[in-house]
């Protein structure tokens, strides 16, 4: 498939899944689900050194989720947007402050991405062969190069959007499994 056929496709996609996502109706149940599935795999893994990310807009909640590494003594990296399309990651004791793109992010000393864990990641969609479909800046895909080693990496993402198949490029940096609501999908033998 050529790129610009590619780009077309995910762009279209993007488009169907944000219209989805603004139609949500907040539960606030499902910060609970989200927040046993994730503690789940924390638990599971042995998990002391973890990323994750602040939600944003209509993203899966992780707010709650983050709350219980924080009291459980797990240490928590954040993302950090920077104008150059990349990200620094923090290491989070509570405090945020607007970010580059308006929204709440991390403030703290900034940290090497070194022996975490599990890497979670937000995503509007995800597929059984872990293609992720982001926001289409590609500030992940960057910035999971940056780890070491690279942990198992968790898409978080609603039900419906665990889909057949995601549209992807080879630079693509794919998941390892994806946390939704009802559970966790394991996509290869990363995760115990």
């Amino acid at each position: 498939m050529e790129e610009k056929e590619v780009a077309e496709q995910k762009q279209q996609l993007r488009i169907k899944l944000n219209e989805q996502r603004k139609g949500r109706i907040y539960d606030p149940n499902l910060a609970g689900e989200f927040n046993v599935h994730l503690a789940e795999l924390c638990l599971t893994q042995g998990a002391k050194r973890i990323a994750c990310y602040l939600p944003y807009g209509e993203e899966p909640d992780t707010e709650l989720f983050i709350d219980w590494a924080l009291e459980n003594e797990i240490e928590v990296l954040l993302p950090v947007s920077k104008a150059d399309g990349n990200l620094d990651w923090v290491l989070f004791d509570g405090t945020t402050s607007p970010g580059i793109f308006g929204f709440p992010e991390a403030v703290g000393s900034h940290e090497k991405p070194h022996g975490v864990d599990l890497a979670f990641v937000p995503a509007l969609a995800v597929d059984n062969q872990g293609h992720r479909l982001g926001k289409g800046k590609g500030f992940y895909d960057r910035g999971l190069l940056d780890f070491d080693p690279r942990p198992p990496v968790i898409a978080v993402v609603f039900d419906d959007e665990l889909i057949e198949s995601v549209p992807s490029w080879s630079h693509d940096q794919p998941v390892d499994a994806a946390i939704t609501p009802s559970g966790i999908s394991l996509f290869n033998e990363r995760l115990k």
